[in-house]
């Protein structure tokens, strides 16, 4: 499988993964994968943005750790943040570099 159908695979297998365990989160990748300038070796940085007021670890694991069994599977590093929309969202100050980025150049998957 050449590299490019290998990123639309896993790009398909995250979602569903991600649709599996929190169906109303909105997830952006993020870095070179985003930027088209990925590599064989790259990351895959993701963003995952979840509804509610607050988050536990237990919220966090039941994301993080299906994507970590994929990337096991498939020996592709998964770099998964994941917060609260709402704080996301709610910058009163100016964007940190990070924001910015993300905002610039993620895209919605």
């Amino acid at each position: 499988m050449d590299y490019n159908k290998w990123k639309i695979y896993e790009t398909k297998q995250i979602r569903e993964i991600i649709r599996r365990v929190a169906p109303t989160a909105k997830t952006i990748l993020y870095g070179s994968q985003a930027r088209n300038e990925a590599r064989s070796d790259s990351d895959i940085d993701l963003l995952i943005l979840l509804d509610g007021e607050k988050m536990t670890l237990k919220d966090e694991e039941s994301i993080t750790l299906p994507l970590y069994e994929l990337e096991l599977k498939t020996g592709v590093s998964i770099s998964p943040i994941v917060t609260l929309k709402k704080l996301w969202e709610s910058r009163p100050f100016t964007p940190p570099p990070f924001y910015i980025n993300v905002t610039n150049e993620g895209v919605v998957l």
